[in-house]
């Protein structure tokens, strides 16, 4: 599994991880600024690739 990065607007990325066993698509938000917050809706066993591609646009470390 993979997560990607699309930003959709400035500064708010939809990330997106399609788990193919289950031939479904577990999408979350991030939304970059002053203070940065991820909407996970995803399961917890996901956050780490959540994480790794948060990591692609912003230090994971400033998400509120």
């Amino acid at each position: 599994m993979e997560t990607t990065v699309d930003e959709i607007a400035p500064d708010l990325y939809r990330l997106s991880t399609y788990v193919e066993p289950v031939n479904l698509a577990f999408n979350q938000y991030l939304v970059a600024g002053e203070d940065p917050l991820l909407f996970h809706c995803g399961p917890r066993q996901m956050f780490p690739l959540v994480s790794g591609a948060v990591a692609r646009v912003l230090p994971v470390e400033r998400l509120r």
